[in-house]
């Protein structure tokens, strides 16, 4: 793959989506990870009030990881963007947002790609998620919005480590740091397009 690649990282509700936003719109094509997983927890949880709870979406991940291969939501990347280029389009290259599995993290940094990371508070996010809250989803308190991001923080028992989560892993292999502890978006925009540039 000769396209620049870009992994995003971060908590929930720290911006990444917004980040990856600026790279589509910058001429790259976007693939979020989070999207790709709430899609099939929307079925798969299709008898509950919130389908696409952290919980739910937690649970979701470590199935299609466990029964497809802990590569299962990258390869699908991989074979939208080749399919749209084998289709005439043309890309500055790729952006992987909401990395949270070693295996893609892996991907990324051994095919020379640049893995960036959101770093927004707890209290912050939060307040986005109360103020943004999707469809699907219903509003919970920060300590338990907190303890369900703890299942997507490091591996849990009960099932073997290689098929979940682990975002301490996707945090502690950043290439690049963005602080996003505001919520003047201009502002973000700002720094954001300067990192853009930069990569």
């Amino acid at each position: 793959m000769n396209e620049k690649i870009i992994g995003i990282g971060g908590l929930p509700r720290s911006g990444k989506d917004t980040l990856a936003e600026l790279f589509i719109k910058d001429g790259f094509y976007g693939f979020s990870f989070g999207d790709y997983t709430r899609e099939y927890a929307r079925k798969r949880h299709a008898d509950k009030p919130d389908p696409i709870s952290r919980a739910n979406t937690t649970e979701t991940s470590n199935w299609l990881r466990e029964t497809y291969g802990p590569d299962v939501i990258l390869k699908a990347a991989l074979k939208e963007f080749e399919d749209k280029k084998a289709a005439g389009e043309q890309y500055e290259g790729l952006v992987l947002y909401s990395v949270r599995a070693p295996v893609e993290v892996d991907w990324i940094l051994g095919h020379g790609g640049e893995l960036i990371w959101v770093e927004t508070s707890d209290e912050i996010r939060h307040e986005r998620s109360l103020a943004a809250i999707r469809e699907g989803e219903l509003p919970t308190t920060l300590e338990v919005f907190k303890a369900h991001e703890d299942e997507q923080w490091k591996p849990q028992p009960g099932l073997p480590e290689e098929v979940q989560m682990n975002v301490s892993y996707v945090k502690d292999h950043a290439t690049r740091v963005l602080e996003n502890n505001g919520n003047d978006f201009e502002e973000f925009k700002a720094k954001a397009e300067k990192l853009i540039q930069s990569v």
